[in-house]
This record gives structure tokens, C-alpha cells and sequence, in this order.
């Protein structure tokens, strides 16, 4: 399940929400409306179902305790939040998703939570009263424990950057090697013990390459080094040095110098050409198809429908300027690629 599946852009979906500017104050009230939540769902269900965490703030809003210092009139487009469930054995990340928001969803409509409305509030996406007649949604992000780290890592962006533009590194390499790097770590499908495409459903097992955020990049290069029959791998320098991403301090320019790593190091042993690499022929040809649909993937979003949702004058003016700190954004990522 890829993260635009998963996640319903709460800033333009209900207009309840549209008159709250959502400063980073205004996050830290709804972080405190949430753990009453998470104590009031757990205080009715913890010896049944066992008992759910509140996670970290991902997506901009995981800066926003500095930005109270620092930036208080900085304005976020949503809360997207983690939230941290028992894990129930064979169900996908999707059908993991889906089972804690319709349980918590049931909690809200049962009347449990009064200071979440119940009119516009979604399965996932809760509506909560921070006071008066001030509304924000909040995008829950599920994860069972062993994937908090890496659930947390793979959606929190660079700090002052546009999520989705950390969040394309991820799925960008994901496309082009044929596997999902999304909420379960870096993963791909088998038959038989034989790769098959990732779309591909029926009679497919699922296989994961790794879960650590810090070392995803060196990770799927040494499985697919090992898929190739090669033992002892020549390792890039920048690889060694960028292997992964580190969430306290999560750059976009590091995780291109992995890929440019990653690159160099599928050249140095003469991997392009055969298996997950037959489509391109050396490192500059895999880093120039990386950044073409990287630059694709942003600019799609960018000319998507979704923000015409905006209906207040506030909400249009932050729908054109998400648009801008994409582009500019975009601008910035590709002196990264020169």
C-alpha cells in the first residue's frame, strides 16, 4: 500500500477545519486532545485489544517544537501522526491500517470521545475540538512496535522542505528496482521463491530486505549484490557515508548521495544490465532516470485536483503556497543531482 493510499490530505477535505491556522502551538494542544484520546481508547479496550500508543508527529508538524521557538507563526498544512497498535499476525500493512481505524472510529462514534466531532470525522481521520469553535484533523499513521523506527523515519521530511519531496526518495527508488520502500520497511514479492512484479497479487509472498532506516540504501544494495551471486561487493565511498537516513536530522542531499552511492556501487560491480538492474546501463544512466520521475512525481502533485477543495480564503492562499514550496522545493533537490 503506497502512503497516498493510506493517508487522506486533511487541509482540504472538510471545511470545519479551514478557519483554524494551524501554528505550532495549536499542534502542541492537539498532541495533548490526542493523548486523552489514546487514554480514554485504551482505558475501554486495553484488555481486549490490547493497548495503543501515541506515536511522534511526522510530515512538517514534527517540527513543532522548535518551531514554537523559533518560527511561531509558522503555518502546517495538517498533523499527520503516528500511532503505535498490537500487531495481529497475517494482515498486510493495509488491512492493519484499516482494522485500527475502523476500531478507533468505532470508539468515536459510540460516543466515547466528545471532543472529536462526529459529523465530518473519518475512519482514521478524527476531527478533534481544540477549543471553541477551532477544528483540526489528524491523519493517523498505524505501525505495530517493530516498525515504529522505521514507520516514523520513512514520513518525516526535512525540516522547512516539502514532506512529499523527502517522502519521492523512498518511492522513487522503490519504482525503479521494482519493490515498495513504503510503512513496512523495503519490500518485494515472491512465487515460488522468484521475484514477481510488486503489483502483482494473487499467490505472491511478501519478503522483506530491511527495516532500518539508518541503512536502507547500503541494505537493498547488498541483497541485490547477493541476488547477483556476488559475495564481497565493492562498496562506493558515498554509499559507506550515506547509507541511509538518520531522522534527527533528515536531509534530502543525503539521501541523493546514497543514491548517487548506490549508483556507483551497482557500476563498480558491473550490476547494470541483468536482474532488478536490466533496464539501465551504468550509474549515470540509473541517477538521470531517478531524477526524471522524481521531478515527474512532484510536479503531478503539483497540478493535482485535490487542492481545489479549498473553499476559505485562507485555505486557497495555503493551498497556492503548498504548491510553491513545492516547486521551489524541486528547484532546490536538483542542484543536488548536478
Amino acid at each position: 500500500m503506497r502512503i497516498k493510499d493510506i493517508i487522506l490530505e486533511g487541509g482540504w477535505d472538510t471545511v470545519k477545519t479551514q478557519s483554524t491556522v494551524l501554528h505550532p502551538n495549536i499542534v502542541a494542544v492537539a498532541l495533548k486532545v490526542m493523548d486523552k484520546f489514546v487514554e480514554d481508547f485504551n482505558n475501554a479496550n486495553a484488555n481486549k485489544i490490547g493497548a495503543i500508543q501515541r506515536g511522534r508527529p511526522t510530515g512538517s508538524s514534527a517540527y513543532h517544537e522548535e518551531d514554537t521557538i523559533e518560527h511561531p507563526d509558522k503555518i502546517y498544512g495538517d498533523i499527520d501522526l503516528q500511532m503505535i497498535a498490537p500487531e495481529t499476525e497475517g494482515m498486510t500493512q493495509g488491512q492493519f491500517t484499516s482494522y485500527w481505524n475502523k476500531l478507533t472510529d468505532d470508539f468515536i462514534k459510540a460516543g466515547h470521545a466528545p471532543y472529536v466531532d462526529m459529523s465530518d470525522s473519518k475512519p482514521g481521520h478524527p476531527i478533534v475540538n481544540i477549543g471553541a469553535d477551532n477544528f483540526v484533523q489528524i491523519d493517523f499513521m498505524w505501525h505495530p512496535e517493530r516498525l515504529a523506527k522505521w514507520g516514523a523515519s520513512r514520513v518525516t521530511p526535512e525540516r522547512g522542505v516539502k514532506g512529499l519531496l523527502t517522502g519521492n526518495m523512498y518511492s522513487v527508488l522503490g519504482e525503479l528496482l521494482d519493490l515498495s520502500i513504503q510503512h513496512a520497511g523495503v519490500q518485494l514479492k515472491v512465487i515460488d521463491g522468484k521475484k514477481v512484479p510488486f503489483s502483482k497479487q494473487k499467490g505472491t509472498q511478501v519478503q522483506t530486505i530491511t527495516t532500518e532506516p539508518e541503512t536502507f540504501i547500503l541494505d537493498t544494495f547488498m541483497y541485490l549484490a547477493q541476488q547477483m551471486g556476488i559475495i564481497q561487493p565493492k562498496i562506493n565511498p558515498l554509499l559507506k557515508q550515506f547509507s541511509g537516513n538518520d531522522i534527527k536530522n533528515v536531509k534530502i542531499s543525503k539521501l541523493v548521495n546514497g543514491i548517487k552511492g548506490f549508483a556507483e556501487s551497482c557500476e563498480a560491480n558491473n550490476m547494470f544490465g541483468q536482474g532488478d538492474l536490466a533496464n539501465y546501463t551504468d550509474a549515470s544512466d540509473f541517477i538521470n532516470t531517478f531524477w526524471n520521475r522524481y521531478q515527474a512525481k512532484a510536479l503531478e502533485d503539483v497540478e493535482s485536483k485535490r487542492r481545489d477543495k479549498a473553499s476559505t480564503p485562507e485555505a486557497k492562499a495555503r493551498a497556492e503556497e503548498d504548491k510553491n514550496k513545492i516547486l521551489q522545493g524541486l528547484e532546490q533537490v536538483k542542484q543536488y543531482f548536478i
